[in-house]
């Protein structure tokens, strides 16, 4: 019996290590429905780059495949309003960063229960980038700045809905 030990000893370890931390909140679903979001903002492409994010994001998570036919569950919203300003200056009175601001509002709904998963009728993001800066920690773009925010929008929602701790 005594030879046997170590052996138990690590399959218990191996399948302990097994456990994954993600864990659905809702595990009746298993698709999304990632709709057209509503822009009423002067900047025509941003909705189409939102929904295109976030497929690309629910698609790399995993839990919820992306369907437009009979979807359990949906994702939809509208962009409110957009926002790129001068945000500071150097000392020799040139620009030196920029804030991009996104106001949203967001809703999933559980289609199968008819309930409402996440909702936020005015949720603001906002983040800084500095034209021209090399520096590999701080973004250098508008693009990259909003595509900071549409990532920080479904960390935001995966938090809110399926994420259980």
């Amino acid at each position: 019996m005594k030879k046997y030990i170590p052996f138990i000893i690590i399959y218990l370890l191996l399948s302990a290590c097994a456990y994954s931390v993600f864990m659905n909140a809702f595990p009746h679903l298993r698709n999304v429905q990632i709709s057209a979001f509503e822009n009423n903002t002067s900047e025509y492409t941003l909705a189409q780059e939102l929904q295109n994010h976030l497929v690309s994001k629910f698609q790399g998570d995993g839990r919820l495949r992306i369907s437009n036919m009979n979807p359990d569950s949906i994702v939809e919203g509208s962009i409110l309003d957009y926002r790129n300003e001068i945000f500071s200056y150097d000392m020799f009175g040139n620009v030196y960063e920029y804030r991009v601001t996104i106001l949203f509002s967001i809703e999933m709904h559980d289609l199968r229960m008819q309930q409402v998963m996440y909702e936020n009728k005015s949720m603001m993001l906002s983040e800084s980038y500095f034209p021209g800066s090399t520096n590999p920690d701080l973004l250098n773009s508008e693009n990259a700045a909003q595509t900071r925010i549409f990532e920080r929008l479904f960390t935001t929602i995966i938090q809110s809905t399926l994420d259980l701790w």
